[in-house]
């Protein structure tokens, strides 16, 4: 059937190019016109009738051609079921990376929170550390005006001290030679009723005039003096701490 098909179809081929040139070639001649529009439509009236004829062969086909068709079919549905699978699993390693991504981003939040707090307690410590500083120079500035300041103070009083001690020696001497003036005046046989029931020179001790602030140590000239004034002591140290200066002869 296929074979009388493809005869049908190839005869109708040749009449159709058959037909058309000798229509092209002779145009001139009525009846030769008439006989070449015939053989063209009747080629194409055997290629019509012959195609269904050779489709039917080729759409049935052979045993062999549909168990290849078979085992295609069979190909592709086992790579689409791979596909499939391949995708499937593409799909949960998206879901995997997604999943680590939001992590990475929830650490990164995280140690941005953390560097920020972290700064800000380093920018108090900074503002504690400078109040501090601030602190303990302002106290630092303040002990040494005040040191600054006992010290004027003792150094004012110790010149005072000074200056009076210089005056209370400069009137000791005065009335020392004034007392040393009297004694060489008066007659040395009136001497010790006049100037006094004690005399210096026979004691033995460091003895002082609490009128004259001027104390005498054995071995200096003695005078007389009342010894109601007397004051003893026990080193010339002594002495000198309680605002007595030495005798100058």
């Amino acid at each position: 059937m296929s074979t009388l098909g493809n005869i049908f179809v190839l005869l109708g081929l040749v009449g159709s190019v058959w037909g058309i040139i000798r229509l092209l070639r002779q145009r001139k001649h009525p009846l030769t016109k008439r006989l070449n529009l015939i053989m063209l439509i009747g080629g194409i009236i055997l290629v019509i009738v012959g195609s269904p004829m050779a489709n039917t062969k080729a759409a049935s086909g052979s045993p062999h051609q549909s168990s290849s068709v078979s085992k295609t079919k069979a190909l592709t549905a086992k790579q689409q079921s791979r596909l499939d699978a391949e995708k499937a699993h593409g799909k949960i390693l998206l879901a995997v990376k997604a999943k680590k991504v939001a992590e990475l981003k929830a650490l990164k939040k995280e140690e941005a929170s953390l560097e920020s707090e972290a700064s800000s307690q380093a920018a108090a410590s900074s503002v504690a550390a400078a109040s501090s500083s601030r602190a303990a120079s302002e106290a630092a500035s303040k002990e040494a005006s005040a040191s600054q300041v006992a010290a004027s103070e003792q150094a004012a009083a110790a010149s005072s001290q000074a200056a009076a001690a210089t005056q209370a020696a400069k009137q000791a001497e005065e009335a020392q030679k004034s007392a040393a003036n009297q004694q060489a005046t008066q007659p040395q046989q009136q001497a010790p009723a006049k100037s006094g029931d004690l005399y210096t020179g026979n004691q033995g001790t460091i003895i002082g005039n609490s009128r004259s602030k001027i104390y005498h140590v054995p071995g200096q000239a003695g005078y007389h003096m009342n010894s109601a004034n007397a004051v003893y002591f026990n080193s010339e140290a002594d002495a000198q701490a309680a605002g007595y200066r030495k005798a100058l002869r």
